[in-house]
């Protein structure tokens, strides 16, 4: 699924699943690390929202890598005191934490289980810029009229990518008025016809 996706309407889904809160901790990489072994059943992409960016990486083979970026060094991502939200997400799970003070919470959702069935509907977004170079496992995208750019984890030689997101659909029993109650990431794909 990718452009696709976008291209065609809205379509409630169903799976099964299970959602499970993530306690408030103290996180720094080794902490991070231990967590994803415990929770995370495959590779995974990672993105990490830091107080001076935004910073893509991979979850393989249980360690964590993060994408060169020029405004961005390596180690700079590992500091935990810069991170404010992190994601990481693979084609049926995400784990998905915010800081809450010195500490992080959030939750784990897999869309295979035991409980529910969830509904849900699926989306596709384009990322801002286009292709620029694409080296070893990423694409650097850039947008110069906005003065942006953005390494993501992707392969392939799409001139645009996206990202899919899964939104669960819940309903109020006072009102019984339906909205998504949750969503997200699935997968980087491209946003090209064909590609």
């Amino acid at each position: 699924m990718s452009l696709a996706t976008a291209k065609d309407y809205l379509k409630l889904k169903s799976c099964t699943g299970a959602v499970r809160d993530i306690p408030s901790r103290s996180l720094g990489k080794e902490e991070l690390e231990t967590l994803l072994r415990e929770t995370m059943t495959g590779d995974a992409v990672i993105v990490l929202w830091l107080m001076q960016g935004i910073v893509w990486g991979r979850w393989q083979g249980g360690a964590l890598s993060f994408m060169p970026d020029e405004k961005i060094a390596p180690d700079e991502a590992l500091v935990s005191e810069y991170w404010q939200e992190l994601r990481v997400f693979n084609e049926t799970e995400e784990l998905h934490l915010r800081r809450v003070g010195d500490a992080f919470a959030g939750r784990y959702r897999k869309d295979e289980g035991e409980s529910g069935p969830y509904v849900y509907v699926d989306s596709f977004s384009r990322f801002w810029g286009e292709r620029k170079s694409a080296e070893g496992g990423c694409v650097t995208l850039a947008d110069s009229l906005r003065k942006l750019s953005l390494v993501i984890p992707a392969e392939g030689d799409a001139r645009w990518y996206g990202l899919q997101t899964r939104n669960y659909v819940g309903s109020d029993d006072e009102t019984g008025l339906s909205g998504y109650v949750d969503y997200r990431f699935v997968h980087i794909a491209s946003a090209e016809e064909g590609k």
